[in-house]
This record gives structure tokens, C-alpha cells and sequence, in this order.
């Protein structure tokens, strides 16, 4: 009887112990599926897209506060934006400047700074605009866009 008695006992606590471990198990999977759900659609949350769109915003007004746009120079603009960004994001400058004349804007240059983003990507915007002026005249006027994306 004694025998009979333990071996009954050994098999219900394996029994336990494999409904512990099943239970476990299906907790970790349903969480795992949880976070992966939830972090997917964080990417997809508005307030994602919003927040790259002010980076953006952000970063232009600190090149123009610096002087960095009007200055022109590539090597300054770009690692200004290196310097600026957060490491997980991209941004792509076009420059278009119009000088003013009898009354009217005429297209004096487009420049391009920075790598274009990969067709993959989503991307959001910024702009800028600012006028020059000489001797109290509008002597051109610039407007700067700015494409930004998560790398």
C-alpha cells in the first residue's frame, strides 16, 4: 500500500508541476504578442508623426537662428544636421532663393543638402521662410524645405 500511495503521489505532483510550466509558458507568449501589437501601433500613433514633424521644425529654426542657412555652405549645413538630429533620423534641405526685382521674384538657385530618403520610408515635413535684406531693401527672399524620416 505504501508503495501504491507514492506512486500516486509522484504522478499528481508532475501532473502540477506540468500545468505550472503550461501556464507559464502561454503568460510569456501572451505577452510577447501583447508588446509586439502595442509597439506596432505606437509606429502607427499620430503623435509619432507629430513629433518627427517638430524635430524638424526645431532643428530648421536653430540653423537659421545660427546663420548656418543664409551662410550656404554645405560642410556647415550638413554637419550641422548631424549635430542637430537625433542619431535615428534622416533629413533631406532644399534651398530655393528668388531675388527680388521691379516688383516681382525670379528663381535664382535651387540647392540641395543632405541624403534623399529610401523610397521605403515615411517622410514628413517642415518649411521655412526667410527674406534677405540690403540696405533696408528685400534683396531676395528663401524658402527651405525640409524632409525628415525615421531611419
Amino acid at each position: 500500500m505504501t508503495r501504491g500511495g507514492m506512486a500516486g503521489g509522484r504522478h499528481m505532483r508532475g501532473f502540477v508541476f506540468t500545468i505550472d510550466a503550461t501556464l507559464a509558458l502561454f503568460l510569456l507568449v501572451l505577452s510577447v504578442v501583447v508588446v509586439s501589437f502595442l509597439s506596432l501601433q505606437a509606429e502607427d500613433a499620430p503623435y509619432v508623426r507629430l513629433g518627427i514633424a517638430r524635430v524638424g521644425k526645431d532643428t530648421l529654426n536653430v540653423l537659421d537662428r545660427q546663420g548656418i542657412i543664409e551662410a550656404g555652405s554645405t560642410p556647415q549645413i550638413e554637419a550641422a544636421l548631424n549635430g542637430t538630429l537625433p542619431s535615428n533620423v534622416g533629413a533631406h534641405l532644399q534651398v530655393s532663393t528668388y531675388y527680388y526685382e521691379s516688383g516681382s521674384f525670379s528663381l535664382l538657385g535651387m540647392k540641395d543638402y543632405g541624403p534623399l530618403p529610401s523610397n521605403n520610408s515615411s517622410t514628413y515635413g517642415a518649411r521655412l521662410d526667410f527674406v534677405g535684406m540690403k540696405n533696408s531693401v528685400v534683396a531676395n527672399y528663401s524658402i527651405v524645405r525640409m524632409t525628415i524620416w525615421q531611419k
